[in-house]
């Protein structure tokens, strides 16, 4: 993974790569994938588990997620290249560091695939019964992932561009739900229902990390970025605050006009459907299949980089690095992505990946903050330094422990194995390597 640790257009800064990312293409990323699946779901979830502190609970997420993301702006801000995390582990603590998060991030975001592909099916499935029938089902998601895939194997613009289109059709309708939110919501609408303990607050601030979580994937393509420098911080401290905003706004929406909103199975088509009638509700709908549709497209752009980039450091084959000759995009990584994917998302194995999704991109974020200790005291001040940097990425690792002592220990033992696989997996990469070269 040494190979990972190079910085400001390096040998290894993602050679091939072409730099076509403007800042609105990044913001709209970072949008993109925070707002997904989970905002559909998660004013109900949050209700049903903390009540009348939802909102707290909320504020509580958005706050560990700013201060993750100050931590990674400033770690950003040292790297001129393709990676994100795993290239910062790697450069802080050493190549076997930087594969485990790099494996962890990998496994997440596929499974992240897999899981709104779902959700965007069953959505889906609301408008058009026909996807009810499993081959069916099955022959529209392999379609999908294959125009997907289609797309960002001509460039990195296009990708970027039918994401942005995505992002713009699923929050046009959300936001006159958010504005209602603002307008009609007070005190009184609050839940009277209170938690029934500590362990009811801790499994609803994990749902409201699941909603809250992605913020990392423009730093990811940040070797495909015109001035990273420049427009990374706008990029996900931008992001960050619009999805906490516009998260806010629904949820108070939702406590507005859904009467039992904690037993809500879709709380937002609910709510504008009280606003303004079936129709609203049928908007919304459409809106969560194009917020799905988004959030996928905004994954199968970044989550290939990361199998570039471990296959660029000879972590797994080689093969991952694989640039198109005429493109400039990594045909390999995004084909297997896109398959590996697909497979997760028509056979329901990416259940038991789903189950560490929140730890596994815990610890992926508290490498990033420990990282931000270990480069300042040896390489000095950042290009973009945080105010404050070392204390905030100490709270912030102080909020990574608390969220991981609130999962299960079934969910350790799970991130246990995954890493075992994938250091499996490495040994056996560098082994055939070594044999080749003897």
């Amino acid at each position: 993974m040494a190979g990972l640790a190079a910085r400001d257009g390096g040998p290894s800064a993602g050679a091939g790569l072409r730099r076509n990312l403007r800042r609105v293409d990044v913001l709209a990323l970072t949008i993109n994938v925070i707002v997904g699946a989970g905002v559909f779901a998660m004013p109900s979830a949050v209700a049903a588990a903390a009540g009348r502190y939802s909102l707290l609970v909320l504020l509580a997420a958005f706050v560990i997620v700013a201060l993750l993301a100050l931590c990674l702006v400033e770690v950003a801000s040292r790297y001129d290249i393709t990676g994100g995390p795993p290239v910062y582990a790697a450069d802080a603590f050493g190549p076997l560091a930087g594969f485990v998060v790099g494996w962890l991030l990998a496994l997440s975001r596929m499974a992240a695939f897999a899981a709104i592909a779902t959700i965007m099916l069953d959505y889906a499935a609301a408008l058009l019964p026909a996807l009810e029938t499993r081959w069916i089902r099955t022959a529209a998601l392999t379609l999908f992932v294959v125009i997907l895939a289609a797309v960002n194997l001509r460039g990195v613009s296009q990708g970027a561009r039918f994401g942005n289109v995505l992002t713009l059709a699923k929050l046009l309708p959300l936001v006159p739900v958010a504005a209602a939110g603002l307008w009609l919501a007070g005190w009184e609408s609050l839940p009277e229902a209170v938690p029934a303990g500590t362990t009811a607050l801790g499994q609803a601030l994990l749902l409201a990390l699941f909603a809250c979580f992605g913020f990392e994937q423009a730093a990811v393509v940040a070797g495909e970025m015109r001035d990273p420098r420049r427009d990374l911080p706008v990029s996900i401290l931008g992001g960050v605050a619009i999805a906490g905003t516009l998260y806010a706004l629904l949820l108070l929406a939702c406590f507005a006009t859904v009467p039992d909103l904690a037993n809500s199975t879709r709380p937002i088509a609910d709510a504008a459907e009280a606003l303004s009638g079936s129709l609203g509700g049928t908007i919304i709908v459409a809106a969560a299949v194009f917020s799905c549709a988004g959030g996928l497209a905004g994954a199968m752009l970044v989550a290939p980089r990361i199998l570039y980039a471990l296959g660029r450091s000879g972590d797994l084959p080689r093969v991952l690095a694989a640039v198109h000759p005429t493109h400039g995009t990594p045909q390999a990584a995004i084909i297997v992505m896109a398959f590996g994917s697909w497979l997760l998302a028509v056979t329901g194995t990416f259940v038991y990946i789903t189950t560490v999704f929140v730890i596994a991109r815990i610890l992926t974020y508290g490498s990033t903050c420990a990282a931000l200790l270990v480069l300042r005291k040896r390489d000095g001040t950042a290009p973009v330094p945080i105010p404050g940097g070392p204390v905030i990425a100490v709270l912030a690792l102080a909020c990574c422990v608390g969220v991981i002592a609130s999962t299960s220990l079934v969910a350790v033992r799970d991130v246990a194995i995954a890493v075992a696989a994938g250091l499996l997996l490495r040994a056996l990469v560098h082994r055939q390597a070594s044999t080749v070269g003897a």
